[in-house]
């Protein structure tokens, strides 16, 4: 029985294997053979030429799409705000590689810059549209351009990181910044100055400051940024001094700048004048007489603007009262001794300082020189007397004395000390009595009686 077998374009040969008896070939070159098993028969399919073929290679796989930048524009940011835009790409073979055309590749826009992955970061510093060609390359070092526009807008109100008064940037970015006017407060050595933040408006920030001279010793400007005056000022640092503050803007290729001109004083240290080492001490008072005096201080915000206290609510002394705001001591000490007590006194602008400081109050003011108890020694006339002295304690010395009636001729009287000295005269012997009269610094008075007895 006849199989035939269809192929096309080849035909079967056998190769020396016998077929099943009965069985012939017939060969038809138009039709592939079905369903014959060339392993059982040791057939292989031949070309016209009697040579073995070969299969079809299989077919190329498809080109990728193409390269193409797919971020849309305008892209926009805020001058002074910190920026952040990733790139994208479609197509091509990834990873991409991104540039910007030009020789040297300009910046995205002021300010900002673009890394090989196509990150834009930075803080804007101008205003405006910046429109460039960027690139992507793909593995295949194919690549597209696209141009792509970044617009930055100018915010209404800027405000400082500091808590510092809000800035509003208006005006022309063309025109250079104009300093805002300014006042420059007083400061006052080991007083913490009051933060002070430059301002300006105009031009195209963020601005840089500077100032001439150098701010006194403990003073700061900080020249970038938001340009903040502060520090506590130090010894060497007093006096008054007129300075120039002067910004300068960001544009390009060179910075516009202006200038302003302003006065700074600085105050030496509060200091309390009373009490050592270096003031009079606290004038002394004394029991039943009226007490009074008024603190002083130096420094500072100056005269006038203190305000006084004791440590502990105490009074200055026994019988006097408490302390005034304005540093006055009054009354009438009611016991003798020294009191010490530590005095604060706090200037208008804050400045504190204390001291230690000592008030005396003295016993009554008294002639210790009696009848009795320190009676006057006897004199013998025409012989010398003295020098004996009228005693007195309390008060406050030294003292003046005077002494009335007269003492007995060729006898003086020492205003200063109280001393009598000189020679009796023959026939003044006698008991006389005399009014001795004392007077301290304080102007306080004593009067007493005392007998001068002459012996032959």
């Amino acid at each position: 029985m006849p199989i035939e077998l269809f192929f096309q374009h080849h035909h079967l040969q056998n190769r020396g294997n016998a077929l099943v008896n009965g069985l012939t070939i017939t060969r038809n070159i138009l039709w592939v053979c079905l369903c014959i098993c060339a392993a059982t028969f040791g057939l292989s399919a031949c070309g016209d030429s009697n040579n073995v073929s070969t299969p079809e290679p299989p077919a190329p796989p498809p080109p990728p799409p193409p390269l193409v930048i797919t971020t849309g524009t305008p892209i926009t940011g805020t001058l002074g705000i910190a920026f952040s835009r990733q790139l994208r790409a479609g197509g091509g073979t990834p990873p991409y590689t991104w540039s910007i055309d030009g020789t040297p590749p300009p910046p995205p826009a002021p300010g900002l810059t673009m890394d090989p992955a196509g990150l834009i970061s930075g803080t804007p510093n101008a205003p405006g549209s910046t429109t460039l060609t960027y690139r992507v390359t793909d593995t295949t070092s194919n690549s597209t351009p696209k141009n792509l526009t970044i617009t930055i807008g100018v915010p209404d109100e800027a405000s400082s990181a500091s808590g510092a008064r809000v800035i509003a940037i208006t005006g022309d970015p063309q025109a250079p910044p104009t300093i805002t006017p300014l006042t420059l407060p007083n400061g006052t050595v080991n007083v913490a100055y009051p933060t002070i933040q430059l301002e300006a408006t105009g031009g195209i920030p963020p601005y840089t400051w500077s100032v001439a001279p150098a701010l006194p010793n403990g003073l700061f400007l900080n020249v970038l940024g938001p340009g903040i005056i502060s520090g506590t000022p130090l010894n060497a640092s007093t006096g008054s001094t007129t300075y120039t503050v002067g910004v300068m803007d960001s544009s390009v290729p060179a910075g516009q700048s202006s200038k302003l001109t302003r006065t700074l004083t600085i105050n030496a240290a509060l200091t309390i004048d009373a009490g050592s080492p270096t003031g009079p001490p606290l004038p002394a008072g004394t029991v039943g007489q009226p007490y009074h005096t008024r603190l002083s201080a130096s420094g500072a915000t100056g005269t006038g603007t203190y305000t006084w206290s004791i440590g502990g609510n105490l009074t200055p002394a026994s019988g006097l009262q408490p302390l005034s705001a304005i540093g006055v001591l009054s009354g009438t000490p009611t016991i003798p001794g020294s009191f010490t007590r530590t005095y604060r006194v706090q200037s208008e602008d804050g400045a504190v300082v204390t001291k230690s400081l000592t008030l005396n109050i003295n016993a009554m003011l008294s002639i210790d020189t009696d009848n009795i108890t320190v009676p006057l020694p006897p004199g013998h006339e025409a012989q010398p007397y003295g020098p004996v002295a009228v005693t007195a304690s309390g008060g406050i010395p030294p003292y003046s004395w005077s002494v009335t009636p007269p003492l007995p001729a060729s006898l003086a009287l020492n205003s200063l000390t109280g001393e009598m000295t000189g020679t009796l005269d023959a026939g003044s012997v006698g008991t006389t009595t005399h009014m001795f009269t004392v007077q301290d610094s304080a102007s306080q008075s004593i009067k007493k009686s005392v007998h001068l007895t002459v012996n032959p």
